[in-house]
């Protein structure tokens, strides 16, 4: 329920829709104040929006949109994704300061992911202490994210998990 309310008090968002190289749009509801950055290497592979500050506290939310780049390549089914993320967790625990790491569902129509959260044991002079990781089903598309912050930037991990179960994923533009 406190989620619940935190997502109600969320800053006010806008639709915006990025194209996908051969892989039509995704669709976000993204805070307006945040600054962006599509990262399209070169050719059809995957991109990934860069998310962070224009004022306040500092932060980053990465968002790489997997997709099959060949067509004998499968995108990974839900338990699979679980899976992945359960990987980069045990992964993230040996520079964590939390003894154990759980895992999270990210529900919502039509999105389906899992996500854990760390705190890094000794962050270098710029880095960010917390992290929020995880990898989500939308459509054809297996996204990956990585939101960082320090502290006084808490709002942003609700923020940014709205923003990711509003994906949707679509062949052309709305």
């Amino acid at each position: 329920m406190l989620i619940a309310a935190s997502f109600a008090m969320a800053e006010e968002t806008a639709t915006r829709t990025y194209q996908l190289p051969d892989h039509g749009f995704i669709q976000l509801q993204v805070p307006k104040s945040w600054r962006e950055e599509l990262r399209q290497p070169p050719g059809p592979l995957p991109p990934t929006i860069v998310f962070s500050s224009k004022t306040g506290a500092s932060f980053k939310v990465l968002l790489t949109l997997l997709f099959s780049v060949r067509q004998d390549m499968a995108m990974p089914t839900p338990s699979e994704v679980k899976r992945n993320v359960e990987r980069a967790a045990e992964g993230a625990q040996r520079q964590a300061v939390e003894k154990t790491i759980s895992i999270k569902e990210l529900k919502g129509p039509p999105v389906i992911g899992y996500y854990f959260s760390a705190t890094d044991r000794s962050p270098k002079p710029g880095e960010y202490r917390y992290m929020i990781q995880g990898m989500l089903r939308v459509g054809d598309l297996a996204p990956t994210f990585t939101i960082l912050t320090n502290k006084g930037a808490e709002n942003i991990n609700v923020e940014s998990l709205s923003m990711l179960m509003s994906a949707i994923h679509a062949d052309r533009a709305p």
